[in-house]
């Protein structure tokens, strides 16, 4: 199930099987009812939450910013830097995550050094369509 999970994750989907399957044993899934606060701004960032199942809400400034859902992903910075999250995430209805923490991550570092470079390639990505994005937008 998370195998399946994390292949339909924008972060993960271009994986390879052998290293979805070796990531998947780094994977804890939770479950957030609706209107529960999954980080507050403000709090170390130190886990990657992908959206299994679900919705959440990007609050900044008492305003909503952003709604991702299935298959999408926030917190892709705490695998980089443990930093103070610069929103609040709110789950809108009953959400199902996978929580892949910055302490797995170290770990998968040092004992595979090629599934940590895939996925720093793809947050590097990722990030880098979101910043076109928000460059767009303010232009």
């Amino acid at each position: 199930e998370i195998k399946i999970a994390l292949k339909k994750n924008k972060l993960f989907k271009d994986l390879p099987d052998d290293i979805i399957e070796y990531l998947s044993n780094y994977i804890n899934l939770r479950e957030f009812k609706k209107g529960r606060i999954i980080f507050f701004e403000g709090d170390k960032g130190k886990i990657l939450y992908l959206i299994k199942k679900g919705k959440i809400s990007v609050i900044k400034n008492n305003k909503v910013v952003a709604q991702l859902s299935d298959g999408d992903f926030i917190g892709e910075m705490a695998l980089i830097e443990e930093s103070e999250r610069s929103a609040t995430c709110r789950a809108e209805e009953d959400t199902e995550l996978l929580l892949f923490t910055k302490r797995a991550f170290d770990e998968i570092f040092e004992k595979n050094s090629k599934a940590a470079c895939l996925i720093l390639k793809e947050v590097a990505k990722i990030l880098s369509e979101r910043l076109r994005e928000t460059t767009e937008k303010i232009i």
